[in-house]
């Protein structure tokens, strides 16, 4: 999915990663609800977009339910639809679990998890599967799950822009960048 016109909603917006994913998205031409706990976060971000109207911020803790279930009724009618949702704020459940009814209405969505990088490299490809099993999200539902490892966490910038590059070429191909790996529907930024 080429991120361009699509709405993405992206988690952890106020941090470096998220920051990064909703910075490169928007240059990329795509709608972002930036979602973070702290608003000063938010407005940092804000600033630093080039094309603001293509930016709503939203003020949410993702690990309480009652704000996450708030937020699809804010993104949709703030932008009618939700195309893909890049959750980089820690334990992801209920965002999942909220936003995925949207995205199996979809004709073509994503659906990516930022996880903490395992210390071995056939755990994260377990971790990665439990995920992409677990979620059941359907066939127009893109899952994969994101473990940032080099370069790819000194510059969220990188990391960012291959996530998004990742996206566009599809999750069943074989290499993307000199940081991104893809194997069977599973995203990983790894050193060869």
């Amino acid at each position: 999915m080429r991120v361009a016109g699509k709405t993405l909603v992206v988690t952890g917006a106020g941090s470096e990663l998220g920051r990064a994913v909703t910075l490169e998205a928007i240059r990329r031409g795509a709608r972002v609800a930036a979602v973070d706990a702290d608003p000063e976060a938010l407005t940092e971000t804000a600033r630093q977009v080039v094309a603001p109207l293509l930016l709503s911020t939203h003020v949410a803790d993702v690990t309480e339910p009652a704000e996450v279930e708030a937020l699809p009724p804010a993104v949709i009618a703030r932008w009618n639809a939700v195309d893909g949702v890049i959750h980089c704020a820690g334990a992801g459940e209920p965002v999942i679990r909220t936003f995925l009814p949207l995205l199996r209405a979809r004709q073509e969505a994503h659906l990516v998890s930022v996880g903490d990088p395992p210390a071995a490299p056939d755990a994260a490809r377990a971790a990665a599967r439990r995920f992409a099993e677990s979620v059941q999200a359907g066939a127009n539902v893109h899952v994969a799950m994101v473990f940032p490892a080099g370069e790819a966490v000194t510059s969220p910038y990188r990391a960012a822009r291959d996530l998004l590059d990742g996206m566009a070429r599809d999750s069943y191909r074989a290499v993307v960048g000199s940081d991104v790996r893809l194997m069977n529907r599973i995203f990983g930024f790894s050193r060869r």
